[in-house]
């Protein structure tokens, strides 16, 4: 197994214990949180998280996200874009005021002109002219400010709709893992989450951890991130039934198969590993071939785990035993294995 995909297996071991350990809530925001606090990849958020003590309250926790990971905490999006609608509404109704005392005096300037006009008697030339003049220089001005109402009112209405964008993109883009446009781990780790909603009885489905071999041959080649896109695309082209697909972080994906049978999991498990090795990665500004991409791959059932902490550590431990015996298989965390797994009771491998 080479370095980093030790390391990125010890954090996600790590993560699922210290969770257990400590009593936090297996809650989305609670695993990001602590994963990033545990990979180093934030000194300061480490440090923050290493001050809360050793009794780590929900409200603690919170606080810590809330300064390091935003997204987690979507009353601030809505603060910042409540502010803004504020600013052009209240702009907007200062701009109707000014419309509304304009038209007001305009209003006053047609009564005058009226009542010069419906004068009975000889017409006062003079008057009339000056009546006509007014008139004509007060809907002059009318019209002007008109324009620039409609004007100012078309770019209030486009700053809304940016708004409106911003907001729907910020919807969307909180969930998706932009190299890839799989889902990423906070999508995961909702979707985890919900495997457990109801403690009682637990969606029936297998979680798999699944890790690049070798990436750092890819890496040496300037080819790591395009290594990660063309095995995220291939999982894409052979999920036909719709199954949950997440790239998480580094060169590490993870699965989530709704079913309660342990063939079928291996079934799709094998299809997506047969998926990755169907074309091999080429580096596409001078064609090179860097050879196909094997996986190593950690199944558990949900049957087996009474948390998604668990579940998470159960899954991280197949993969570890996947990578340990040179990677290119899939190990299935079960308690069906047969009796004469030996020393390895417990588990099942499946090899490619």
């Amino acid at each position: 197994m080479n370095k980093q995909n030790s390391a990125v297996t010890s954090v996600g071991l790590r993560v699922a214990t210290v969770m257990f350990q400590m009593g936090i809530d297996g809650l989305p925001r609670n695993y990001e949180l602590v994963y990033e606090a545990y990979s180093g990849n934030n000194p300061e958020l480490t440090k923050g998280f290493i001050a809360i003590g050793k009794h780590k309250t929900q409200k603690a926790l919170d606080e810590l996200g809330r300064k390091f990971l935003p997204h987690h905490h979507e009353e601030s999006v809505a603060a910042r874009t409540n502010e803004r609608m504020r600013t052009e509404i209240t702009s907007f109704i200062g701009l109707l005021e000014e419309e509304q005392s304009s038209l007001s005096d305009y209003s006053k300037i047609i009564d005058e002109a009226s009542r010069s006009f419906s004068t009975d008697g000889e017409i006062d030339r003079e008057t009339l002219s000056r009546s006509i003049q007014q008139l004509s220089m007060a809907t002059e001005r009318q019209a002007s400010k008109s324009e620039a109402l409609v004007a100012v009112a078309a770019e209030q209405a486009a700053a809304l709709e940016e708004v409106k964008s911003d907001i729907d993109n910020f919807e969307r883009m909180k969930f998706v893992d932009p190299l890839t446009g799989l889902a990423n781990r906070r999508a995961f780790n909702k979707a985890v989450a919900r495997v457990y909603s109801n403690p009682d009885l637990p969606m029936m489905c297998g979680l798999a951890f699944v890790e690049i071999d070798d990436f750092q041959r890819f890496n040496a080649k300037g080819a790591g991130d395009h290594a990660i896109r063309h095995v995220g695309q291939l999982f894409q082209g052979a999920n036909r039934e719709g199954e949950f697909i997440a790239r998480l972080d580094g060169n590490r994906f993870a699965f989530l198969v709704n079913s309660a049978a342990e063939d079928e999991i291996m079934r799709v498990i094998d299809r997506m590993r047969a998926a990755a090795a169907m074309r091999p990665v080429i580096i596409s500004d001078n064609g090179t071939g860097l050879g196909n991409a094997t996986l190593s791959i950690g199944v558990a059932m949900s049957t087996i785990a009474d948390n998604a902490a668990r579940l998470m550590g159960f899954a991280e431990q197949a993969l570890a035993a996947s990578e340990k015996e040179g990677g290119d298989r899939a190990t299935l965390f079960s308690r069906n294995a047969p009796a004469s797994a030996g020393e390895q009771k417990g588990w099942m491998i499946y090899k490619a």
